[in-house]
């Protein structure tokens, strides 16, 4: 179909979005026939109208002021309530455990206490179901949004699955726009929670026409729908100051040097970050960013991999993390040190972590893994000291890329290589140049 031709489509299904959508009084169908076709016809403001893509800007008063406003007092400590019925699968969103990671160490051949949050016991699978639930909440606590609402989200994946799920329970309509690059897992998942996955290209700059952000922005004006926008949503970082931190602060009492974190949004290393250095005197909070990515600072960082020459607008494996703006809930003020990490060093450790831990770990929990180790080696933090390290999802969603043999070859991983650096001790640092 021509430009025009689809152009004059939409505009003759405009009409569908009479009334109120919130009330339900049309179809879900008929609002997604609508997102497919606007998918397919270019922007044109003489139909559509002003659409413009979110100012990010990195750590702002707006979101600063939020995310004092909207904390909710102090934290309930213990775990699940294992002897009650849980109402919903909401009820099994945060009190994540903890793993002493001995036998990885040993292989690795560290001297420090290294642990593992594992995120990935949340309900639905990764540590983006509390930012799902914390920000429609807040949401319907301001009167935002109400059931049966359209919800449009851009994203990787993991925050997807979390809305996905938090709508279907709560009884909202979900489309969710995601770059082509992310798992056929995560996409099944998110419809099976009743959700509409509209593609967009993986090489499209975050605020281009033809992005996820974009056309999230496209939707939500042509629909009637809300944006809950996790990198500039207050919520995103709340659920981490008030729910993940305090966790971590309570499972290792208060006991903690150092805590590795992936950064993607931004809002889990902000988050946990601002209340791990209010409660831990001392801690230092170490950033993971693939290289590609332009979140690591100084900017420098970010230009070429010494190792495989990667850098900024490369494009990378590893799914959910990294970005090519910097979002607005990220404070870098909070983050003592960055390490850049390569996609062959993060699906290796990736391999290590499931090898030697048992431990059902996602391709960014690789990443930072390697981050990890490489900033145990290169700051020679020994015996005495204590690393946590946050694992934020599980194979689950990559069953069919970093977790499958064939899918490694054909992307240049060598098996054969990896499974060595998971059999024999310190070749994983000799491969990757680790000091």
């Amino acid at each position: 179909m021509s430009a025009m031709a689809m152009t004059t489509s939409l505009r003759a299904t405009r009409s569908l979005r009479t009334g109120p959508v919130a009330c339900g009084l049309r179809r879900f169908s008929d609002y997604i026939e609508i997102a497919r076709k606007m998918k397919d016809t270019p922007y044109n403001p003489a139909v559509e109208g002003e659409v413009k893509c979110p100012d990010y800007v990195g750590w702002d008063a707006a979101v600063d002021t939020d995310f004092h406003k909207l904390q909710t007092g102090p934290w309930k400590k213990g775990g699940r309530p294992y002897e009650q019925i849980c109402d919903s699968a909401l009820d099994l969103v945060g009190f994540t455990p903890m793993v002493r990671m001995s036998r990885l160490a040993k292989h690795l051949e560290v001297d420090c206490e290294i642990l593992g949050k594992c995120e990935f016991f949340n309900a639905g699978g990764s540590v983006k179901d509390r930012i799902g639930k914390r920000m429609i909440e807040e949401a319907e606590k301001s009167g935002r949004i109400k059931k049966g609402d359209i919800l449009i989200e851009p994203t990787s994946g993991n925050t997807g699955i979390g809305l996905c799920m938090a709508a279907a329970i709560k009884g909202y309509r979900m489309i969710i726009c995601l770059p082509m690059k992310m798992s056929g897992e995560k996409v099944n998942t998110m419809k099976t929670l009743g959700a509409e996955i509209i593609r967009t290209p993986t090489e499209a700059a975050w605020n281009a026409l033809d992005s996820h952000i974009y056309l999230s922005a496209r939707l939500a004006k042509e629909l009637n729908g809300h944006v809950l926008d996790q990198y500039k949503n207050a919520g995103n970082p709340l659920a981490h100051y008030e729910g993940t931190a305090e966790e971590i602060i309570e499972q290792t009492g208060g006991k903690l040097d150092y805590m590795v974190m992936s950064a993607g949004t931004g809002g889990t290393v902000t988050g946990c970050a601002l209340k791990l250095k209010e409660k831990i005197p001392g801690i230092k909070i170490v950033a993971v960013d693939p290289y590609g990515s332009i979140l690591a600072a100084p900017d420098s960082m970010n230009d070429k991999s010494v190792r495989t020459g990667a850098g900024v607008g490369t494009q990378y494996q590893v799914e959910g993390i990294g970005y090519d703006f910097i979002p607005t809930v990220i404070d870098k003020r909070a983050i003592d040190y960055w390490v850049k990490t390569d996609d062959d060093e993060s699906f290796a450790m990736g391999r290590n972590l499931i090898r030697h831990e048992g431990l059902l770990i996602g391709g960014s929990c690789g990443a930072t893994m390697a981050g990890a180790f490489r900033f145990i080696k290169e700051n020679k933090i020994g015996a005495g000291k204590r690393v946590a390290i946050l694992f934020a999802d599980s194979s689950r969603n990559y069953m069919s890329k970093n977790m499958d043999d064939s899918w490694m070859e054909a992307n240049g991983f060598s098996m054969k290589e990896i499974n060595r650096t998971c059999n024999e001790k310190g070749y994983y640092a000799k491969l990757y140049k680790v000091a």
